[in-house]
């Protein structure tokens, strides 16, 4: 969890982000979940090969997990 929210401050197109974990413990959950927002498609691109989180939290995150689920969709809210 905090190695997650390191992110936060090191890379400047995050808008948003947020760790939680689960409550609910079923066999389909995920241990961990994140959310980031970010202004535009390009940004949550920089994100994505930013070295912070390419170099740093991608292979941690790998390190320790058996499964990984990802999805990056645009919001219909308002930021």
């Amino acid at each position: 969890r905090d190695k997650l929210l390191s992110m936060e401050g090191r890379i400047s197109q995050i808008r948003h982000l947020e760790v939680g974990a689960d409550i609910v413990r079923s066999e389909r959950s995920f241990d961990l979940a994140l959310l980031t927002r970010f202004d535009s498609l390009e940004d949550l691109q920089t994100y994505q090969i930013h070295p912070y989180h390419a170099e740093v939290i991608v292979p941690y995150v790998r390190s320790i997990s058996s499964a990984i689920a990802a999805v990056d969709y645009e919001s219909c809210r308002a930021s």
